[in-house]
């Protein structure tokens, strides 16, 4: 079980008022400016987001969790095969680099949940870890939109313009790629 040490601590004493918790589940708590707790099931585990005011080992979040697990079962997403590996990614950003004629400063991975990728103001991309779990033409879109940041700041005009004479299909991978749940 992934939890912050003081959910492990409260998990740990063996209470009798405490709800069990299958030691070998992936729970991730997350804090948010939020007033309600939430759980979903994600690939190879649960999140559980909870106000910032809540501590992680307040009693209330472990009675949450146990009450959300028997609705929504342990058993959590399998984690998608890999598609495309980092590997791949990173030689699309060059080939793609090259042939815009740009040079982003630095590529890095994070685990993003909202979007698949960003581009900062100081030229450096960042690619959700996600992207390897999609087709090989779904990584390569986000990394052509990506790099199309590197010279247009907005998806204006220019922006869809230079998608179009980089990348004419963009439309229809864009399409595919918003229809991915996980």
């Amino acid at each position: 079980m992934s939890l912050r040490p003081s959910l492990k601590k409260l998990l740990g004493r063996g209470e009798a008022s405490a709800p069990t918790i299958p030691s070998d589940l992936n729970i991730t708590i997350r804090r948010q400016h939020r007033r309600s707790l939430m759980m979903r099931p994600v690939p190879g585990g649960f999140e559980v987001y909870i106000p910032r005011w809540m501590r992680p080992d307040n009693p209330k979040v472990t009675e949450f969790i146990h009450s959300a697990l028997q609705k929504l079962g342990t058993e959590p997403p399998p984690i998608p095969a890999e598609q495309t590996s980092r590997e791949q990614i990173i030689a699309m950003v060059n080939i793609w680099a090259e042939r815009m004629e740009l040079q982003p400063k630095r590529i890095s991975f994070r685990d993003m949940r909202r979007k698949w990728g960003s581009c900062s103001s100081r030229e450096n991309i960042t690619l959700s870890t996600r992207l390897t779990w999609v087709a090989p033409h779904l990584a390569e879109y986000v990394v052509v939109h990506e790099l199309v940041h590197l010279r247009v700041f907005n998806h204006g005009k220019e922006f869809k313009a230079m998608m179009s004479q980089y990348m004419p299909d963009w439309k229809s991978r864009e399409k595919e790629l918003n229809a991915v749940r996980f």
